[in-house]
Parts: structure tokens; C-alpha cells; sequence
């Protein structure tokens, strides 16, 4: 068991490692330049509301950026590994996949921790420290999910176009499914087909499916002040059970690959 653990904390020493040669740091950075002349410009051309309109395009686009920037990073590190015969060597010694991918686990999770922190930062500028606070660890939670379904999509598919769109694509029914169930359940015209009640019935089990991630890293936590630490208590359930569920699909994906 040490000796496991002991591989693991290598192998996420090394991704995080890789993450910093890769730039990822420094596009966080720039991110955060961008993002700062972009709000202080609309800042400008509000008329009301200048914090609340600031704030909310602020969060929203940092969330997204990070989103988008870890898929990157996790699919094309991987994708990487395998092209470059890595992964083939490293499992060629006495290492566990299941090792190995816990080291992966741990090293992207600790780059979500910095990616939230960056992020977060700048946030301190315009919102309250506390709210911030909360709203970084939920974001470090939304990341630790896309981590784990981008690992998912890409032993399923083991190409990169593919297992980017099928990552953006959950990702964004799980953001809106709700909203959608809601409006699917009560229509302004009501439709008694049966398309409708089948896609109707489709709709609410998408909701038991995929995690809700509207809850997560809430603009209005930011805008009006309303976020509060119990908040984050179910968000981490969510975030422990599609973990250990994602993670399974993912391992036995990761045994039968021949490599």
C-alpha cells in the first residue's frame, strides 16, 4: 500500500509538472488579463448595477474559461501519453493501472486547484471574500467532475475531437436539464402525444443521470450575496458519487485496452 501510494504522488508530481511546461499557468495568467480589460470595459458602458453586471460576466466566463481550459489540458496530456509510447513504458514497470490513474487523478485535481485559485483571485476585486471563497471550492468540485467524465470520454473514445465534443456536450445538458425538465413538465400549451410524453420521460431521466451541475459555482452567489458554506455540503456528495461512479467506467475501460 505505501509503496502504491508512493507511485501515485510520482505520477501526480509529474503532471502537475507538466501542466507548468505546457504553459497552463501562464495562459491562466492571461486569462486573467483578459478577463479583468474586458470587465472593466463593460464596467464602463453600464448604466446601473455596475458591481452585479461586472460580477456576473466575471464569473461566468471564468468558470467556462476553466472548464475548458482543464478538458484541454487532460485530453491532450493523455492523448500525449499514449502517441508518445509513455504510457507503455510506464506500465511496462511494476505499477498498477489503477495506480497510475489515481496518480493522473491526483495531479489534475491539484492543477483544479490552482486553476480555481487563480480564478478566484481576481474575483476578490469585485465580490465579497467570502463568497469568493465558497464559489472557488465549488468550482474546484465542477472541475473535479469534468476531470474524471474527460478521462471517461477519452479511454471510450481515444481520439481527441471525439471525446472533447462528447465532454462539452454532457457537460451542457448537465448544466441546463433541469431547466429543461422544468419546462417540459409545465408547458404553457399542453401536449398529450406520444413523442411528447416519451421525450418528456427522457428528459427526467437525463436528470437523474447526469450530475446538477446548476447548482454549482452559482453566479448569484457572487452578484447578491447569497451563498453560505452548507451550501457545498450536497455539491460535494454529488461530486464524491459521480467520482467513484465515473472513475469505475473509467477503469474498466483502462484494463481492457491492450497497450
Amino acid at each position: 500500500m505505501k509503496k502504491m501510494l508512493s507511485q501515485a504522488l510520482t505520477i501526480s508530481r509529474f503532471t502537475v509538472i507538466e501542466s507548468l511546461r505546457n504553459r497552463l499557468l501562464l495562459l491562466s495568467f492571461l486569462i486573467i488579463g483578459i478577463s479583468f480589460a474586458m470587465v472593466e470595459f463593460i464596467g464602463d458602458l453600464a448604466i446601473t448595477e455596475h458591481r452585479v453586471t461586472q460580477v456576473a460576466i466575471l464569473a461566468a466566463f471564468l468558470r467556462m474559461s476553466a472548464v475548458v481550459m482543464l478538458t484541454l489540458f487532460v485530453v491532450s496530456s493523455t492523448v500525449r501519453e499514449l502517441n508518445d509510447k509513455t504510457l507503455e513504458m510506464i506500465l511496462a514497470m511494476p505499477i498498477r493501472r489503477g495506480t497510475y490513474y489515481l496518480g493522473k487523478l491526483a495531479g489534475y485535481f491539484s492543477v483544479a486547484v490552482i486553476i480555481a485559485v487563480i480564478f478566484a483571485a481576481l474575483l476578490l476585486l469585485y465580490a465579497d471574500a467570502e463568497q469568493v471563497s465558497i464559489w472557488a471550492v465549488s468550482l474546484f468540485f465542477e472541475l473535479v467532475l469534468v476531470v474524471a467524465l474527460s478521462l471517461v470520454m477519452l479511454f471510450t473514445f481515444s481520439q481527441v475531437p471525439a471525446a472533447l465534443t462528447a465532454v462539452f456536450i454532457i457537460y451542457g445538458a448537465a448544466r441546463i436539464v433541469t431547466s429543461i425538465f422544468l419546462m417540459a413538465k409545465y408547458p404553457i400549451v399542453a401536449h398529450t402525444s406520444v413523442a411528447q410524453q416519451f421525450m418528456d420521460a427522457f428528459i427526467e431521466l437525463l436528470t437523474w443521470l447526469l450530475p446538477d451541475l446548476h447548482r454549482f459555482t452559482r453566479t448569484e452567489w457572487l452578484t447578491y450575496n447569497t451563498a453560505d458554506w452548507s451550501l457545498l455540503l450536497p455539491l460535494f456528495g454529488q461530486t464524491v458519487v459521480y467520482l467513484i461512479f465515473l472513475s469505475f467506467i473509467a477503469l474498466f475501460d483502462f484494463y481492457r485496452k491492450n497497450f
